[in-house]
């Protein structure tokens, strides 16, 4: 009846308590609009308590008949021992009268005692799967309690342990061992659940991440747990308790993370081997016009559809219209659509690398070393997917492709060093999986979107320069001339630049960048070189102007230029152990070279004129009427000079005019010296002093222009008309043979012993034929030195190019130390 009162009366609060939570609700009118809800949400409370409760209920159903089973076992366990207690206390009263059997009833009390005792522990096994159950209880109730519930557990399994090998020991049958495995079983099968929950759910790769942003706290009780079973098997093998197994968290944590970080690549790695391979499907009309989008009925017609004509969208939706369109499905590769799947994962795998450093390092301890296990498995992975993709896609990715895979690789190898990873270990290492004998895939990437780059731009300046010399030369305002072509060209250089240092990227992309930059100046300096005819005089690109030419001279000392701010500005962006690596300045003197060739090559057009070539005919000319010996032939060669070069100062840069100028004497006395090897002059005293006054009269024409400084450079070609002079006037053997060894050294080619006949012969009068023969043996002498000389030094200067050829060359090695 009290039960029933009691249970009237909670009935009755429980009511009137709701009865109050129903008045807190309904306090004001506006609140009866929200009725409704109310409603609701208590049948939904309602719903959840009776489940829950039910499935309480069920739990304790469950774990009440086990309970009861548990204590059947132990009620006929206890009724057997309760038998032969029973029987002891009998015979303790038949021997209670027996005093003089005092060491029987010793030994009875003993036996009494002992049984006491295995009473007692019986009690604890028996205990034990209720023990176990709690312990998970305690577990599913809060994570919290991980470390409690674990060293229960190892006390639990210590005890079980302790009673099997007891068992084992006493050699009891068969059918008493598995009547006491139905007790330990269950501590072993709750012992196996937590550590699924510990090491197949905790600690496995995805929700160790989770955990250690979400719930830190756990995590760390996740690594007391594996330290705690790290001493206790430690403790195991120092007693050589072999019996004991020991369970290895640790080991079996650094494996599973292994095993998780491959498993969590393997997708992106068949992404990476489905390259080129068909990811989407594309839809046309007949008209070859893309589908953009599709409406059917439930029939399957189509009622309207929006397609791309000449880049427009296009919606139709006329029934007769749509009658008429057949669309035609083809399966394609997109290389965007690739990228992004694969891209967007590596991407998402750097930043759980990135959180593991962040959020899981400091819940271990430092000698886990957590991050760099993590690391050194997940750069491996990386670089197998890198290395497939490379191989793959090499050849057939577009430059934008490209680009994007070094955008991520340098991103990534960014990240690693904010992350504290060594600069030598940053590099991505070969793939495990690859052929030792190929280059790695990210290098036949790299070198497939250099040599794109390369031949791109060389494409280009091609272009450009056809284009200069299809228009004529363009005219500054301070009245140079030149070509678009080389701004154009440097500014297609600068922009290959920008795009690498876009990817923040200033070690080997930057630098191998640079080296094919180089490249492509050298070639742009070679293509040059060949229409202005190569180093040769007499040759040239037909129909190739004085303008034209000179315009080259300006455009490749402003390219010299632009190459050293091109230098300048690579170098700022190169790490500082790369730039050494680059000859920038041999490229950059080639634009000298160039302008050079160009010199040479407007003045070559300037005396190959009709006007001026007639004129040098004239030189040293001895004949009947002849003008060269009042002066005439030297005064009209230079006025016209100076008609030349009075387009020369407005055209010409003012930095190389002084350049010009030079070429022009070397040109001249070259050509004067060519006269006089074709046709030696009659000697004569007035021929003479018409030659001394050719070296005075064009020394002071150039010294207007090469100025006082470059007198050496104007006194050296000068001496060479000095030096023809003097094989027409020399009075001795000796005078004239130092004479000819001057000459030889400047033309070897013209000056040859059949010359020094000829001038001897038919130039010298004077000379006896013991002079004659004396001079002849001097200079043939002097000529065959001159020849030995120059075989051993053209032999020596041929063996040197070679080993500079074979020396020559790079290779772009990714992931080595160049």
């Amino acid at each position: 009846m009290a039960e029933t009162a009691d249970l009237a009366e909670q009935a009755l609060s429980a009511k009137e308590q709701g009865l109050i939570e129903v008045i807190k609700l309904l306090q004001h009118p506006e609140d009866l609009s929200r009725l409704a809800d109310i409603t609701a949400e208590y049948e939904s409370r309602h719903r959840s308590a009776k489940a829950t409760l039910s499935a309480m209920v069920q739990s304790q159903v469950e774990a009440t008949r086990l309970g009861v089973d548990l204590l059947e076992r132990a009620h006929r366990h206890i009724v057997k021992l309760q038998a032969a207690l029973d029987r002891i206390d009998k015979l303790c009263a038949e021997c209670s009268d027996l005093v003089h059997h005092h060491d029987k009833i010793k030994l009875l009390a003993l036996t009494h005692g002992n049984v006491k005792k295995v009473l007692s522990e019986i009690e604890d096994i028996v205990d034990l799967p209720y023990r176990a159950d709690h312990c998970w209880e305690l577990l599913q109730a809060d994570d919290a309690n991980l470390v409690p519930a674990f060293e229960a557990l190892v006390l639990l399994t210590g005890t079980a342990e302790n009673a099997k090998q007891a068992w084992q020991r006493n050699n009891k049958s068969a059918a008493e061992v598995s009547e006491l495995a139905a007790y330990l079983a269950r501590v072993d099968e709750v012992m196996v659940r937590f550590e699924r929950l510990l090491l197949d759910e905790h600690l496995r790769l995805p929700n160790l991440i989770t955990l250690a942003q979400d719930r830190p706290t756990l995590l760390v009780d996740c690594v007391r747990v594996m330290e705690l079973q790290e001493l206790l098997d430690a403790e195991y093998r120092r007693v050589k308790m072999g019996a004991v197994p020991q369970r290895r968290y640790k080991d079996r944590f650094f494996a599973g993370l292994l095993k998780d970080a491959e498993g969590r690549f393997k997708p992106l790695l068949k992404i990476a081997k489905a390259c080129n391979k068909p990811n989407m499907i594309i839809s046309y009309d007949t008209n070859g016009d893309r589908i953009v989008s599709e409406q059917r009925d439930y029939l399957g017609g189509l009622v309207k559809l929006t397609r791309l004509v000449d880049g427009q969208e296009e919606v139709v939706d006329d029934p007769e219209e749509l009658q008429h369109i057949e669309i035609i499905q083809e399966e394609v590769f997109d290389e965007a659509t690739y990228l992004d799947e694969l891209l967007n994962g590596l991407y998402d795998m750097t930043d759980e690398l990135a959180a593991v450093y962040d959020y899981a390092v400091p819940c271990f301890p430092p000698s886990y070393d957590i991050f760099n296990r993590c690391f050194q498995t997940y750069h491996v992975q990386f670089a197998v997917v890198v290395d497939v993709m490379g191989h793959g896609a090499a050849d057939s990715m577009s430059t934008a492709g490209a680009l994007r895979v070094m955008d991520w690789v340098q991103k990534y190898m960014e990240t690693l060093r904010n992350l504290g990873v060594d600069e030598e270990l940053v590099r991505l290492p070969p793939s495990p999986l690859a052929d030792p004998d190929s280059l790695p895939g990210m290098v036949v990437l790299m070198e497939s979107y250099v040599k794109r780059m390369e031949d791109t731009v060389t494409r280009w300046y091609t272009n450009i320069l056809d284009a200069d010399l299809n228009s004529a030369p363009k005219q500054r305002p301070d009245g140079t001339l030149c070509t678009l072509g080389a701004t154009d060209f440097f500014r297609i250089l600068n922009e290959q630049i920008a795009i690498i240092t876009d990817l923040n990227e200033h070690g080997e992309i930057m630098l191998q960048t640079a080296k094919t930059a180089l490249r492509i100046m050298t070639g742009f300096q070679d293509a040059q070189k060949e229409i202005l005819g190569g180093y040769s005089r007499e040759g040239g690109r037909k129909g190739l102007g004085l303008e034209m030419a000179v315009a080259f001279i300006n455009n490749n000392v402003h390219c010299h230029d632009q190459s050293l701010e091109f230098a300048e500005d690579v170098g700022k962006q190169l790490k500082k152990e790369y730039r050494d690596q680059l000859d920038v300045e041999t490229v950059c003197r080639g634009f000298l070279e160039v302008a050079k060739v160009a010199t040479f090559r407007s003045v070559v057009m300037m005396f190959n004129d009709t006007g001026m070539s007639g004129v040098l005919k004239g030189l040293y000319g001895t004949g009947p009427g002849d003008t060269y010996l009042s002066g005439r032939i030297t005064a009209t060669l230079i006025a016209t000079l100076r008609d030349y070069y009075s387009d020369f100062k407005t055209w010409v840069t003012p930095s190389f005019l002084k350049r010009v100028a030079e070429a022009t004497l070397e040109e001249l006395v070259r050509r004067a010296v060519n006269m006089f090897a074709v046709a030696p002059p009659q000697a004569s005293e007035p021929l003479s002093a018409r030659m001394e006054a050719d070296v005075s009269d064009f020394t002071a024409y150039f010294e207007a222009y090469l100025g006082t400084k470059a007198g050496d450079r104007l006194r050296k070609h000068m001496a060479v008309l000095g030096d023809l002079r003097e094989l027409l006037v020399a009075d001795s053997p000796e005078t004239f043979a130092l004479a000819y060894s001057k000459l030889l050294s400047y033309n070897d080619k013209a000056f040859t012993p059949e010359l020094v006949a000829k001038v001897t012969g038919s130039c010298r009068s004077d000379l006896t034929k013991k002079q004659i023969s004396e001079i002849s043996s001097q200079c043939r002498d002097l000529w065959k030195q001159h020849e030995a000389a120059a075989k051993a030094a053209a032999k020596e200067a041929g063996g040197a190019s070679a080993a500079a050829d074979k020396s020559d060359g790079w290779w772009f090695g990714w992931g080595k130390k160049g």
